[in-house]
């Protein structure tokens, strides 16, 4: 198993993985699948740039990418003090092998990393238990539930924010 943070020379396998995960559970991700399909390649090359992001991929023995994941930071003065994590995803046949361990540890390195980062957050949609078991496991701690974050099939759906204090 190999992690490193993905470049825009991996623009188009970390596409197919990220629409994957957005056909597959389109309940674990405010994003729609609809919107992001049409993303022309240049946009997801800009978005692994490492500017305000950094996106890390776990690849298997075959170099095929099993598993993303994002740390955002801003750059706003009065922000600067929080990272959030996004766009976790691992597919069901590469789960249970502590992958999404290693992106959640990656991302959290990074944070620390970063000069005035004191917390990293992220969210989960209610009822995503596997999920946040895993983040509560991690360390992430309760902070709110946002209701109606989201609408999806006529539907709309809470989401939880976890966050893990780093000082």
């Amino acid at each position: 198993m190999l992690l490193r943070p993905l470049t825009s020379a991996d623009a188009e396998i970390y596409r197919e993985l990220r629409l994957a995960a957005l056909r597959e559970h389109p309940l674990a991700y405010v994003t729609d699948f609809r919107e992001e399909a049409v993303l022309p390649i240049e946009e997801i090359q800009k978005r692994l740039d490492g500017s305000t992001a950094v996106t890390f991929g776990v690849f298997d023995d075959q170099q095929v990418l099993s598993g993303i994941g994002t740390l955002l930071w801003t750059t706003r003065l009065r922000q600067r003090f929080r990272a959030t994590i996004v766009g976790m995803y691992v597919p069901h046949a590469c789960r249970r092998q502590g992958i999404a361990t290693e992106l959640l540890g990656a991302c959290i390195e990074r944070a620390r990393a970063l000069p005035e980062v004191e917390e990293v957050c992220l969210s989960v949609t209610a009822g995503n238990e596997a999920a946040r078991a895993a983040y509560i496991k991690f360390g992430f701690q309760p902070d709110y539930i946002e209701p109606r974050y989201f609408k999806h099939a006529g539907e709309y759906h809470d989401i939880e924010w976890l966050k893990l204090p780093l000082v």
